[in-house]
């Protein structure tokens, strides 16, 4: 409608200093927007978001902390003889390759379902007199603490070296590293 009109629309020299201020007065306005609504916006979404993570984390821990409990009861009753380590009895180099099979039977006994046991012949680089023996199972609470207890009545055990229990549809997930002494 200007061009029509044939007006000019130029700001007149006075008229600058104003525009200067509005367009700096906007650019603040805009800033101070961005610091109370959008900031405040994108905090709270992450804060929900660890929320959600941190309640996920506690939901689990119940799941396991009645059985955990139970396993502690449990083991304050048991007999002194039952928690002694045995005496070590290292295993030939001849017959560690059956002891893989011999865990996996050990967790049928009590009751979980062996999903991979193996044995580590690079972990005899750092210690020759014994090799690295990993498992991962799959069963009840009760099946857990037998096969824990049945790995520690074992004669050639060297150590534990690690313990993962996590819950897994409904049932428990266990992976056990050990190390299985050996004669020469």
């Amino acid at each position: 409608m200007a061009l029509m009109l044939d007006m000019n629309l130029s700001l007149p020299p006075e008229m600058r200093p104003l525009a200067t201020r509005l367009g700096v007065g906007l650019l603040l306005l805009v800033v101070v927007a961005y610091v109370l609504i959008v900031m405040p916006l994108r905090e709270g979404k992450r804060l929900d978001e660890e929320l959600v993570a941190s309640r996920e984390r506690i939901e689990r821990q119940q799941a396991l902390l009645p059985a955990l409990t139970s396993i502690a009861a449990s083991s304050q009753n048991a007999s002194l003889a039952a928690v002694m380590p045995p005496k070590l009895e290292p295993v030939p180099r001849t017959r560690v390759y059956l002891m893989p099979e011999e865990i996996a039977h050990m967790a049928r006994a009590v009751g979980l379902e062996p999903v991979e046991v193996t044995l580590n012949p690079a972990s005899m680089a750092q210690d020759p007199n014994s090799i690295q023996a990993q498992g991962i199972f799959s069963g009840q609470m009760e099946a857990v603490r037998g096969m824990l207890m049945s790995l520690g009545r074992m004669p050639s055990l060297a150590r534990m070296e690690r313990v993962e229990i996590r819950a897994v549809d409904g049932r428990l997930e266990m992976l056990v590293q050990l190390r299985i002494a050996l004669s020469n």
